[in-house]
């Protein structure tokens, strides 16, 4: 009797251990708590950006702001439907610094309500030919001030998707005089690949736009053939992205962009799709059905501890481009218009951003495991 009341009291422990270890597994987590899953937005969500975007702020009157009802609309789809947890609000000097005050007001009492993080981001530096600096050092630090004490303690976003910040420009030295002003609070969105990021920056959101169109296939994209001498294309050209920030010894944090627009592929410049045909709004095409979801895993693959590094921060969408390329389709909706009526986007585009509002809502639902 002993004997098989030390047996069935090893079993006992054996299937508890297994138990605990089987519940200590689960109860792992997958994704660190500041892992983010965001969206750069117009903060105005005009139809198309112009006033101190592609053209000078002195040559054009500010223009419409929108409305506080719009921006609900907005923040609680971007929630809800789109997994997201946190805004890049983007200003360009649309309308003056008052105006922009009250709606970027409309924009943090909507986030709140929706649990929704907003950092206010602005274009310093216009797209005009040539361009323009927006802001004088004093109103810029105004504005920026404002927003540390009524939008956003932590963090302010400078948006350039061109790689002109380097030491000793324009932008570089306005932004050392904004750090002087308000600390080290500042994100660059729209880092590029391959650029260093601005001395004055605590982190940057990263571009990954060709390495995700590359491809007329997923099959193409996973596993490049050589053209033109290299087979650095598609997934092997994103993780060589990956690995050049993961592997350094530089500890800023990097956020990913998920781009819901890739480019034609009707007319590919060779027959695999590696090669940019060029980037046109007017026929830029989604991206292909999962190719998000492998962006994601090869992006994770490049860090060693996943989604658990404070390093990898996490994803962003660029909506701005959404919005220029929907509105660029005659036979179908533009994003912000349906967003503004509280409407799911259901144009174009839509399947794309499906793609990424899965990712988004897989995240956060192991986010609260």
């Amino acid at each position: 009797m002993k004997l098989h009341s030390d047996i069935a009291i090893a079993i006992t422990a054996i299937a508890m251990s297994l138990t605990s270890c089987g519940k200590k597994a689960e109860t792992q987590p997958a994704v660190h708590s500041g892992f983010e899953t965001s969206y750069w937005i117009d903060l105005d969500l005009a139809e198309h950006s112009m006033r101190g975007y592609w053209r000078p702020v002195e040559s054009l009157d500010p223009e419409a702001t929108p409305d506080s009802i719009e921006i609900a609309n907005a923040t609680r789809l971007l929630a809800d439907e789109y997994g997201a947890d946190k805004l890049y609000v983007v200003y360009h000097r649309q309308f003056e610094p008052d105006d922009a005050r009250r709606v970027m007001g409309y924009w943090k009492s909507e986030g709140d309500r929706h649990g929704l993080e907003i950092v206010p981001t602005l274009v310093i530096e216009s797209y005009a030919e040539p361009s323009t600096m927006n802001f004088t050092d004093s109103l810029l630090c105004d504005f920026a001030g404002w927003c540390m004490a009524n939008i956003n303690p932590d963090e302010f976003g400078i948006y350039d998707v061109y790689i002109r910040q380097a030491e000793g420009t324009p932008q570089d030295i306005q932004m050392g005089v904004l750090r002087n002003a308000i600390g080290d609070k500042l994100v660059r969105v729209g880092l590029q690949p391959g650029e260093t990021l601005n001395r004055y920056c605590i982190g940057g959101v990263e571009d990954t736009w060709t390495a995700e169109c590359q491809g007329l296939t997923d099959e193409l994209w996973a596993n490049p053939d050589s053209v033109d001498g290299t087979d650095l294309y598609g997934r092997k050209l994103l993780a060589a992205w990956v690995a050049e920030r993961a592997d350094s010894a530089e500890p800023r944090r990097i956020v990913w962009d998920m781009i819901p627009v890739a480019w034609d592929y009707d007319k590919p410049v060779d027959e695999r799709g590696y090669v940019c045909p060029g980037d046109d709004a007017l026929i830029n095409d989604p991206p292909l059905p999962g190719r998000i979801a492998m962006c994601h895993e090869c992006i994770v693959e490049g860090y060693p501890e996943g989604m658990l590094t404070d390093k990898f921060g996490g994803y962003s969408c660029d909506l701005h481009i959404l919005q220029a390329n929907s509105a660029g389709r005659p036979d179908s909706i533009s994003f912000y218009s349906q967003l503004k009526q509280g409407k799911p986007y259901t144009g174009y585009f839509a399947g794309a951003m499906d793609q990424v509002s899965t990712l988004y809502k897989e995240i956060s639902a192991l986010k609260k495991r």
